[in-house]
């Protein structure tokens, strides 16, 4: 792929995204000068980005702080299901199904996002993940290896390109797993983002397009969690697809 094609990082679009996501995190709204610390910007160059993001509504100011304005949701429906949507009474009995705590989670960018999480994860540092929405790398986690798996070709190609630049062994061993996740429909980490955890991870659809993944978790301890994993999903892709017919 041309140096033109790859994804590489912007600057500028990393500070947009830093303040986008500084404001949405704080429901009172962020100053200026505590985007720029974050952004590691002057608060000149802060100050032009937010005035752009307030004037097209990706963000609202009231009393000098900044909040996270309508744009980004009106994207979302203009786009469609571009998210994938479940309940948080759907995720609990989607736990209860599989017997193990479920993770919604779809890839931004070079990551892997929670959305939420049903029934009650057995180790609570794990928590924050979902409930704070916290990004891991895509190739360190079972979701962030299923979503990459059954992104578009040459998105995909852009992206492991920008990956092997700082990581080839691990894009490396992904490429050899490529095709058998894309067959099976699963993807595995075991220990990978953490040793203490074994995961497993199946997609969330739209029609025919993946648009997020399920993320089932168990301590590791052993061969046993890789057979109770299976288990639990085959529960799962069975109470799904009965919900289907």
């Amino acid at each position: 792929m041309s140096e033109h094609g790859r994804r590489r990082r912007h600057r500028t679009v990393d500070r947009v995204t830093w303040i986008l996501e500084a404001a949405a995190r704080e429901p009172g709204g962020v100053t200026v000068a505590e985007l720029a610390r974050t952004v590691g910007a002057p608060a000149s160059s802060v100050q032009d980005l937010v005035n752009g993001l307030a004037a097209t509504g990706f963000l609202l100011e009231q009393h000098g702080r900044f909040r996270l304005g309508p744009a980004p949701h009106v994207l979302n429906l203009i786009a469609g299901r571009v998210v994938p949507r479940i309940s948080q009474a759907e995720l609990n009995e989607l736990s209860r199904v599989a017997g193990t705590p479920v993770l919604l989670t779809v890839r931004v960018g070079l990551d892997a996002v929670h959305l939420a999480r049903g029934g009650e994860d057995e180790i609570p540092r794990l928590l924050p993940l979902a409930d704070e929405h916290m990004a891991r790398p895509l190739l360190r986690t079972a979701a962030g290896r299923l979503l990459l798996a059954f992104t578009d070709e040459p998105e995909r190609r852009g992206l492991l390109d920008e990956l092997a630049r700082h990581d080839p062994e691990t894009v490396a061993e992904f490429r050899r797993a490529l095709p058998a996740i894309r067959a099976s429909r699963v993807s595995r980490s075991e220990g990978l983002a953490d040793p203490e955890v074994s995961a497993l991870a199946i997609p969330v659809t739209d029609g025919p397009v993946v648009t997020g993944a399920l993320v089932l978790t168990h301590r590791r301890r052993g061969r046993s969690e890789r057979l109770s994993l299976d288990r639990a999903a085959a529960r799962l892709l069975a109470h799904i697809q009965e919900r289907r017919t």
